[in-house]
């Protein structure tokens, strides 16, 4: 028996319940006695320090104490010395704010809900891994040394893994700058599961990943690094004078831009069966689409700043091979058509989409030479923010979805929502009631503001998924 659809209401209740839950004063309080930020009766609560790091204030690591201290005051009645605030931003803080971050992150702040899609009865998620970094004040070298080599430069860099159609954060982790993309994406290659699909940029390559993905029932779509060798199977043999078959003839190469010449700006063609790697052959399908002159220009462009930037050199034939895109997947045809790889491939974006919202509107790599500790703090804060947006993000656009057929924009949602968190963080302290209230005024907000701007043949995330939603012809505007 099919049960009764809930109601917006009905929906936005359950969901203040759960924030309730996740953020009330008991549940608070045990996981900082637990983080040693409390150990006895103190007027400075884990609570207090939450209402701070996340819903006050998002410029922690920038606002001077004393003004920390009047909204503190302002806010949670709560009245400390500026010393005394800088002396809360210790280690056990800092533990606190984790534990809580990774209880979210575990416990999940809402219940996901995959988003109806074509792709849903052969995809069972699509999971996207990327990073981004910001450099840091020098002082904070000895923790967080930052990348490019040089011992004299701080920074930070947090990797994400999330899937797309429910907008679940599946892992989130902080670390110096200098850590390698590389091993972070082989670490989550092994939690893989059946029917995922990985969608990975060129810094996560690795054929031994895609090796790991297939043997676990999962899908790959990645671009190819250009170093990488492509070969097919030799159909003329050759053999020693005792019948033996000479190993290093079962492959021949591959001359790929014999091909990129061959083909028109905008062709697209498909090799079903190649081998990668010198040494160990690894199977894929390979599909190479010509790039038009204007965006192999900018591509030479690109590579010509990063050169100047970084002090390197591309190779000639990497040069050469700027004009087309190759991509690789294990996906099969009757899963994934040609002609929807670079669709699909161009999901990654969205969570560039994510950090872009990081630090354009909480600000979480903003920071000055203060202590290590305020800094993490301000850190982790600003992340239990974001999950929190993220979270009732992705419940909206379902709703509105499901309720109006209308798509969203996530950019927009994040950016009006920041607006209510204050009316968020006051009505979290009252009763479930209050909180429904606080999400019908957002929800209703951004149905009148929040929907997703249309280009003129630009597809949008619900066009590549196979989304069916309503779209005003008014709603498309010149790209």
């Amino acid at each position: 028996m099919n049960s009764i659809p809930l109601s917006i209401g009905e929906e936005m209740l359950l969901l203040a319940q759960q924030l309730q839950q996740h953020f009330s004063s008991t549940q608070l309080e045990e996981l900082a006695r637990k983080a040693g930020f409390v150990q006895r009766k103190s007027k400075y609560t884990g609570q207090d320090l939450v209402s701070l790091c996340v819903f006050l204030n998002d410029h922690v690591s920038m606002t001077p104490l004393v003004r920390l201290c009047s909204q503190l005051d302002a806010s949670n009645h709560l009245s400390m010395s500026a010393e005394g605030l800088n002396q809360r931003f210790n280690p056990s803080a800092v533990a606190f704010l984790q534990s809580l971050f990774s209880m979210l992150l575990q416990e999940k702040i809402s219940t996901s809900f995959s988003l109806p899609c074509e792709c849903n009865s052969y995809f069972h998620r699509i999971r996207i891994l990327d990073s981004t970094v910001f450099q840091l004040p020098d002082p904070y070298v000895d923790r967080y040394q930052g990348s490019g080599g040089s011992s004299h430069t701080a920074g930070m860099k947090i990797q994400l893994e999330y899937e797309l159609k429910t907008g679940e954060f599946l892992q989130v982790d902080v670390g110096p700058g200098k850590n390698s993309d590389g091993l972070y994406g082989s670490k989550r290659a092994k939690t893989v599961e059946m029917n995922d699909l990985c969608i990975r940029d060129l810094g996560y390559f690795c054929l031994e990943d895609f090796e790991e993905m297939e043997q676990r029932g999962a899908f790959y779509v990645s671009r190819l690094k250009l170093n990488v060798r492509v070969y097919e199977q030799n159909k003329g043999v050759e053999q020693f004078k005792d019948g033996k078959v000479k190993k290093q003839s079962l492959y021949k190469e591959i001359d790929l831009e014999a091909i990129m010449n061959r083909l028109q700006s905008g062709e697209m063609v498909e090799l079903p069966e190649v081998y990668l790697g010198l040494y160990k052959k690894f199977r894929t399908r390979l599909l190479i689409c010509k790039l038009t002159e204007e965006q192999t220009q900018k591509r030479l462009l690109i590579r010509a700043k990063q050169e100047k930037k970084k002090n390197m050199t591309y190779k000639e034939r990497t040069k050469r091979l700027s004009a087309i895109n190759i991509y690789m997947t294990n996906a099969p045809d009757i899963y994934l058509k040609k002609e929807h790889v670079h669709d699909l491939y161009s999901l990654r974006w969205q969570i560039e989409i994510l950090f872009k919202t990081w630090k354009s509107i909480f600000h979480i790599d903003r920071c000055k030479p203060i202590k290590t500790e305020r800094f993490e703090c301000h850190v982790y804060g600003q992340l239990i923010a974001i999950l929190l947006s993220s979270s009732l993000m992705f419940q909206m656009r379902r709703l509105l979805l499901m309720k109006k057929k209308q798509e969203a924009s996530e950019f927009k949602i994040i950016c009006i929502l920041k607006e209510y968190f204050l009316s968020l963080h006051d009505a979290m302290k009252k009763q479930a009631d209050d909180v429904q209230r606080v999400l019908l005024q957002f929800f209703r907000m951004i149905e009148k503001s929040g929907r997703k701007s249309h280009r003129y043949e630009k597809k949008t995330v619900f066009d590549i998924l196979g989304v069916v939603y309503e779209c005003r012809q008014k709603d498309r505007s010149a790209a």
